[in-house]
């Protein structure tokens, strides 16, 4: 067995694009999961549906599903199944939705953690798909996922390939995100030494070059080339250009049962 050391695990883990053939057994697959669901919850709103089936995977494309992936999970918020146990009980469900998809969103993202981090102590690597809640209606067709249940977040599972060269991001120093005893709003210096972490850090790595792509500007003239496009940049760019689907996501979710969000 791999080293259990939680901590190395931790700070060891990268996302995995590309997998090799070995399949991921039905037994590793529910040690994984069963670690995934014993995370802390608020009201057990996480329901997971995983497939290892080609052809569902090929369906869900948009997703961003890597085509060597083993084993696709998609994550939901499952407000279906407590409202048939509340029901069970001679209970109607009275209760701000807005405030229990947040505790759902909680759960899930509790769960996807103990199962990232469970499926690295066996071995295995994965990459989350965080554009599932603006993709429900194809993920709701090929999954058969009814109203009042909704995808947080898709993981593609499976065995690293040992040929694709992976290598742990940086992060915002810990000084700038953790604060004792009150939020501190942070100073110019400390900006830009945060910023200067993250994109030192990428173009160190050559990531955005071996990505080969950067987000489009909307307006004006883009001079910013692949030896100065870094984490700061394509995280603004990406947050400065509208909405990301046709329709916001609050309407999305009215579609699927959701109300007076």
């Amino acid at each position: 067995m791999p080293s259990l050391d939680i901590f190395k695990i931790i700070h060891n883990r990268r996302s995995i694009r590309k997998f090799t053939d070995q399949p991921v057994t039905e037994e590793v697959l529910k040690k994984i999961l069963e670690a995934g669901f014993r995370a802390p919850f608020a009201a057990q709103l996480c329901s997971v549906v995983y497939t290892k089936k080609p052809d569902v995977m090929d369906e869900l494309r948009r997703l961003g599903v890597y085509s060597t992936t083993k084993v696709l999970m998609v994550f939901l918020i499952d407000v279906h199944r407590l409202e048939k146990i509340m029901r069970h009980r001679g209970h109607r469900y009275d209760q701000d939705d807005g405030m229990t998809l947040w505790l759902g969103v909680q759960d899930v993202s509790l769960a996807v953690e103990n199962v990232i981090l469970a499926a690295e102590s066996m071995g295995l690597g994965s990459v989350l798909l965080g554009n599932a809640p603006l993709n429900a209606d194809l993920i709701s067709k090929v999954l058969s996922i009814p109203k009042r249940v909704y995808p947080v977040v898709g993981l593609c599972l499976g065995y690293p390939d040992p040929s694709e060269e992976t290598e742990i991001r940086p992060r915002f120093p810990l000084k700038c995100s953790a604060f004792e005893d009150s939020y501190r709003d942070l100073s110019e210096p400390e900006v830009q030494e945060a910023m200067q972490v993250m994109d030192e850090g990428y173009l160190a790595q050559s990531y955005y070059v071996r990505l080969g792509a950067k987000i489009p500007l909307r307006k004006g003239k883009d001079d910013i080339g692949f030896d100065r496009y870094s984490w700061c940049e394509h995280i603004s760019r990406k947050f400065c250009q509208g909405r990301w689907s046709k329709d916001p996501l609050v309407a999305i979710l009215g579609r699927y049962g959701f109300r007076g969000l």
